[in-house]
């Protein structure tokens, strides 16, 4: 991994999560809110992406623009043009009562758009389609801002990664659950070295299948392979602690200020 994807103290990246439910300080998945993680001093930013009808590429978690905005529907049934109409932040609260969004709206980014207005922050990609031509828009989103080196591209889709991982070989992409799934199982009998992953980084859940994830035989076996590895979503600061120790490459977290704060004191 680059010298990017490392922090020179040998503490965890602190990675910001686009979360769009008000768990986090600003909305998810806006302009607004990669603005301000850039500004509080995070290490890397994490989005989501889905396709619209008309082949663009925007930042949002779920498939459908009900739970985040004042309209209905697909993405991928809308045009870029319906969808910057809405207000992509129209139900976010903090408290479920107040909705500061409502009287100023956040409108829906493109990944283009964020390559020009990030240019140099690390980001970690996730593409939400299950078709192909997601693969095929984000790689040439990428050519365009040549920023290849600053991005890990992931999706929970096989095909859509394989399809990425074919177009750009040289960009790091993160394993998709499967995948993980078999380095756990590699990992747990020995054989772990062996593997010749295709992806260079893995982001996964604290716990999965009711099992701990991250355990030090597993951080080794990973380390041995070269893979960047990075914990989601760690809110709490003893949960913080715990990962800080176990010394992970990066913790995904809604709260990245409690998690700064954290670095600094130590």
């Amino acid at each position: 991994m680059g010298s990017g994807w490392r922090r020179t103290d040998g503490y965890p990246m602190v990675i910001a999560h686009g979360d769009e439910s008000g768990n986090g300080l600003y909305p998810g998945n806006t302009l607004l809110y990669l603005q301000e993680m850039v500004a509080l001093g995070v290490d890397a930013l994490e989005m989501d992406l889905n396709l619209t009808a008309d082949g663009h590429l925007i930042l949002i978690h779920d498939p459908t623009v009900d739970r985040t905005t004042e309209g209905q529907g697909l993405v991928i049934d809308k045009s870029l043009e319906e969808l910057q109409k809405l207000n992509a932040a129209y139900h976010w609260s903090r408290d479920g009562e107040t909705f500061p969004y409502r009287e100023k709206p956040l409108r829906f980014v493109t990944i283009d758009e964020v390559f020009s207005a990030i240019p140099n922050t690390p980001m970690i990609i996730e593409l939400k389609n299950r078709e192909l031509h997601a693969a095929e828009a984000l790689s040439s989103a990428i050519d365009r801002a040549g920023c290849g080196e600053r991005v890990i591209v992931s999706s929970f889709h096989h095909k859509v990664i394989q399809a990425f991982r074919r177009l750009q070989p040289l960009v790091r992409t993160g394993s998709t659950m499967r995948e993980a799934l078999t380095f756990f199982i590699a990992q747990g009998i020995g054989v772990a070295h062996r593997l010749k992953p295709a992806y260079r980084a893995m982001q996964l859940p604290s716990r999965y299948l009711g099992l701990n994830v991250y355990s030090p035989r597993f951080i080794r076996a990973a380390r041995r392979c070269g893979l960047h590895i990075a914990v989601w979503t760690v809110d709490e600061i003893e949960t913080m602690h715990r990962y800080i120790a176990l010394g992970l490459d990066g913790i995904v977290t809604n709260r990245p200020d409690r998690l700064l704060a954290l670095i600094r004191e130590q």
